[in-house]
């Protein structure tokens, strides 16, 4: 019999798992599937489990309550809002997530509309389709060396825009990000504001790529669209709850900024009738930002990766609750490190 219990809660329970054997190929794991469908069968499915790689939706308290024996709790996508972490840090449970799996994708993503706005590609493509020629009415193209970006955010995707927009497209670059080192930001070459409207006011492009949680649920609204320059754009690609949307789109309908750039929505799918989808001077996406053949199989690793240094013993890499560490047991960081995870020796 296995020792230690792995249910990949969600998804199809016929998939191979390519990735997840081979990175715990030296642990002795069973792998079992379960695909609930309300929150009584989750619940049940992730009793008595050591680990838990969660695909699907159920990371509720009563559910995270029910694993009564799991170590780690691991997310494939890089966001994790959907997961109970409070609780999960309650029950001595680790919550990691993919971080890294997309950082190119989403940064690119922002890249992409980014100049996409810059140049009136999709604004410019709808015109010709009217029949109308005439460039006259996209408006100013300003060169996109003399703009300034502005980064809210600047963990793994802002520095991949920082390095693409500020050091591949010149543009001089603000980020607001409380929590980054200083070194960092020598690193990048960026200049660090500490007030968030700040940024909105010196900003021609905004782009935003901070995680979903407590702290930046709504974190931009009515009084960052109020000081955004009329001809600045803002762009998009984390979660849809980051910012207010109704305060987004009576920006945009008040004109108090000249467009944006969205893969998220508030609610999704997104309604069809949102007003967000009928602006011309808006570019959507269906929150495929993270998307591609690459990320696809990497979210697999990340993930497998993740639960299999916790059950070796070893705090994961993309650990997202370090507070949990009061409620275990000495675990060390990484191989042959002498230091307990919470940095005493023994």
């Amino acid at each position: 019999m296995a020792k230690q219990r792995v249910v990949v809660l969600g998804g199809d329970t016929d998939d191979p798992l390519h990735h997840e054997r081979a990175e715990m190929a030296g642990l002795d794991v069973e792998f079992v599937q379960e695909a609930p469908q309300s929150e009584g069968e989750a619940m049940e499915a992730v009793r008595g489990a050591d680990a838990i790689m969660m695909r699907g939706g159920w990371g509720s308290e009563q559910v995270i309550r029910a694993a009564d024996s799991a170590k780690v709790l691991a997310v494939y996508s890089h966001g994790f809002n959907h997961i109970d972490v409070d609780t999960a840090t309650d029950m001595g449970i680790i919550v990691t997530n993919g971080a890294g799996m997309c950082a190119e994708e989403v940064s690119n993503q922002a890249v992409t509309m980014t100049l996409a706005l810059n140049r009136h590609t999709v604004q410019s493509t709808l015109q010709l389709r009217e029949g109308r020629w005439s460039s006259a009415e996209l408006g100013p193209t300003e060169p996109i060396d003399e703009q300034t970006l502005g980064i809210v955010g600047f963990g793994n995707i802002g520095r991949q825009v920082a390095r693409k927009l500020g050091q591949g497209w010149r543009m001089e670059t603000l980020v607001y990000d409380p929590y980054v080192e200083p070194w960092i930001i020598t690193e990048y070459g960026v200049e660090q504001v500490f007030e968030l409207n700040d940024l909105f006011k010196r900003s021609d492009y905004i782009v935003v790529v901070v995680p979903l949680n407590a702290e930046t649920f709504h974190m931009i609204g009515k009084e960052q669209f109020d000081v955004m320059k009329k001809s600045a754009y803002y762009i998009n690609v984390c979660r849809g709850s980051v910012n207010d949307e109704p305060a987004l789109i009576e920006a945009l309908q008040q004109g108090k900024m000249r467009g944006a750039g969205l893969d998220v929505f508030e609610q999704e799918p997104v309604d069809p009738n949102n007003p967000l989808l009928q602006m011309k001077n808006v570019i959507t996406a269906p929150h495929s930002a993270g998307q591609s053949t690459r990320s696809a199989w990497l979210s697999r690793q990340r993930a497998s990766q993740q639960v299999a240094a916790v059950l070796r013993g070893e705090w994961p890499s993309a650990g997202q609750n370090p507070e949990v560490t009061s409620k275990l047991e000495s675990k060390t960081r990484h191989p042959g490190s002498a230091g307990a995870v919470t940095g005493h020796g023994e």
